[in-house]
């Protein structure tokens, strides 16, 4: 490599870099959103320490609007990194890691637009199996197809489950990583449609009734 590829060459590790880091804290977050979920009860052991109604509210409030700025960032994300330019570049488990961000998405508009805040609802139940499904997608994809085993041990156990796990990375099978942006990208726009239609027909609703 000479000088005059060397800028280049730090430019492209640099996005490189960037991108595996926003997938992976993408993966992450969802198994804060499932803690801030399930958690409910731990977070009501919380609140009842605090004395004014005000403060209250506001936890209340607070709680419920991080668990959906997590959920929004975390599809976000995901239609983001989902695309076949930058899935050639990183690592990504497909279709383990974009299936996950499809359920976190649909959580999203469940919990948004169809009660999915009120604990114990049928719609609150959805949300939290959908979230939980997504992390143990990422988990599976993460942990044996992300960080599978590396060439040294694949040197030693050649004919061991690994290799076939590996090949379910992005930047190592390019046509199961089209295939999977084929569905899953087109999948995540969809979802976000919903969240939108859903949106505006509850926005005219509660304008209506307030006129």
């Amino acid at each position: 490599m000479n000088t005059e590829q060397l800028p280049h060459a730090i430019h492209k590790g640099l996005e490189i870099w960037s991108l595996q880091s926003l997938c992976d804290v993408a993966i992450i977050l969802s198994f804060v959103i499932l803690a801030l979920v399930a958690g409910g009860a731990y977070l009501d052991k919380l609140k009842r320490g605090l004395t004014l109604r005000v403060a209250i509210e506001v936890w209340e409030t607070g709680a419920n609007l991080l668990v959906d700025l997590l959920l929004f960032a975390v599809a976000l994300a995901g239609l983001f990194f989902i695309n076949p330019d930058i899935m050639a570049d990183i690592k990504i488990a497909v279709p383990w890691v974009p299936l996950a961000m499809v359920l976190l998405a649909v959580a999203l508009v469940i919990r948004t637009c169809h009660g999915g805040r009120v604990i114990g609802s049928v719609a609150w139940w959805m949300a939290l199996v959908l979230i939980a499904l997504a992390c143990a997608a990422n988990w599976f994809g993460f942990t044996f197809v992300m960080e599978a085993a590396g060439e040294e041990y694949l040197k030693n156990n050649p004919h061991s489950v690994w290799p076939a796990l590996q090949r379910m990375r992005s930047d190592f099978n390019p046509d199961l990583a089209m295939l999977t942006f084929q569905w899953a990208n087109p999948a995540l726009l969809l979802v976000f449609l919903w969240g939108v239609i859903a949106g505006v027909i509850q926005t005219c609703r509660g304008a209506s009734r307030e006129s």
